[in-house]
């Protein structure tokens, strides 16, 4: 299977590339992300349709990869190639296309697989009855799900006032977390991998581990942090509000 799995993601995102190259947008692969890890479940799952756990994983999956794919979408659409892409398309000159190969593109299709491994490899196994630990894994998923879709829509409105114009937002779920979408995001990938947990698919942690780092030391904290650390706003900010995990005061 892992082989079919490895092909099918080669064949996304070179669509995902191909589209990318006419538009000459890189930022499409931001789109592409929860449609391929969608895509990944889907095609593990019809190798054992008849597992309850199996079906479960799925639809967890199916859910979370398609309202990202469609909040990016409605995000990005009409606003052109996000700017983090055009700083790199910049620096990668003379050879912009070729670099964001191999550093985007085909670089997040080996994300995938990676981060995807509690779904792909749970379900190579089967499983048909839960235990409680999957449960939990099930509820951590609904909390960090939950939070995630808060975060995002809240934020989108709060945007639309133009009296926030230049502002950074503080209220709402942005009260108890700096950055609450990704807190949702890390904790539902941690419900993901346990609610497929067995002992043999323990190592799996690493999916989880991997969404971990990326967002907390690479490439979703640390440069909306270094954007905004020179502002007192969002200092004084800092010093009343945890960075990740939410504080929730009553």
């Amino acid at each position: 299977m892992i082989t079919l799995l490895i092909i099918s993601v080669l064949i996304f995102v070179h669509i995902f590339f191909f589209l990318a190259v006419v538009r000459k947008n890189f930022s499409v692969i931001d789109i592409g992300w929860g449609l391929g890890i969608a895509l990944i479940a889907s095609i593990s799952y019809l190798q054992n349709t008849e597992s309850r756990s199996n079906t479960l994983l799925l639809l967890m999956t199916l859910i979370w990869g398609l309202r990202l794919t469609f909040f990016i979408f409605f995000r990005a659409k009409g606003k052109g190639e996000d700017p983090r892409y055009t700083k790199f398309r910049n620096e990668w000159m003379p050879h912009p296309n070729l670099n964001a190969y191999f550093k985007v593109y085909i670089f997040q299709g080996l994300l995938m697989l990676i981060v995807s491994l509690p779904i792909s490899f749970s379900m190579s196994l089967g499983k048909q009855e839960f235990s409680a630990l999957n449960w939990l894994g099930v509820f951590l998923w609904i909390i960090g799900f939950s939070f995630e879709c808060w975060a995002d829509y809240y934020l989108s409105r709060w945007k639309l006032n133009p009296l926030n114009s230049g502002k950074i937002c503080t209220t709402g779920p942005w009260s108890f977390s700096r950055f609450p979408n990704y807190f949702g995001e890390i904790l539902l990938w941690y419900g993901i991998y346990f609610a497929g947990f067995s002992p043999e698919s323990a190592w799996t942690i690493l999916g989880p581990f991997t969404i971990n780092f990326l967002i907390v030391r690479v490439t979703g904290i640390p440069p909306l942090e270094n954007r905004y650390k020179s502002r007192l706003d969002y200092q004084e900010y800092a010093k009343r509000v945890p960075r990740l995990i939410p504080l929730f005061k009553f």
